[in-house]
């Protein structure tokens, strides 16, 4: 039910790492936030990696009533960053197309109340969402929602680039009715 990328990585003299490669991270963190959009939305289409829009690893359509198109961003980073940092990775996700738009980063990476006006769109309509995600004693990835995004305007070109998307594309999760 998805592209799953879930192994842990063994070290030359054969016993296990407990770091992951950032590959692996990056996958496993992908899955956790489809899985939050997967359980959060009414009637969700989830797509892994939508081939044709960088920058997007993670990209629902949500069935029921509106259609409201979800985009997701996942950096895997390991080193601190501060609001510069921040807002050149805010800027990107500010031009995904989507009504939605998200970005996941690991916790404690940022503090993500630096500028909350960073967040915003220029005309004041929409607002980036961020996603945390951190790893338990297992290194299971858990996803938490820290600042709720709010709907952006979506041309009526992206609308169409995405809806082309989605009519030829098969979900990578999905709820049978």
């Amino acid at each position: 039910m998805g592209k799953a990328l879930d192994s842990i990585t063994v070290s030359s003299t054969g016993s296990k790492n407990s770091e992951l490669s950032v590959r692996r991270r990056k996958g496993r963190s992908v899955n956790a936030v489809a899985d939050y959009l997967r359980s959060h939305l009414r009637v969700p289409n989830v797509y892994i990696a939508p081939s044709g829009m960088s920058r997007v690893d993670v990209l629902a359509a949500d069935a029921a009533g509106s259609g409201d198109i979800h985009a997701v961003s996942v950096e895997v980073l390991t080193t601190p960053m501060g609001t510069h940092g921040l807002k050149l990775y805010i800027d990107l996700v500010k031009r995904l197309p989507a009504h939605y738009k998200y970005l996941a980063i690991p916790k404690g990476i940022t503090n993500v109340m630096h500028d909350t006006q960073l967040f915003f769109a220029a005309d004041g309509i929409g607002r980036v969402g961020v996603f945390l995600v951190s790893e338990s004693i297992d290194l299971s990835p858990t996803v938490e929602l820290a600042i709720k995004p709010e709907r952006f305007r979506l041309p009526a070109d992206e609308l169409a680039q995405v809806e082309r998307y989605l009519d030829r594309a098969k979900p990578d999760m999905f709820v049978r009715v």
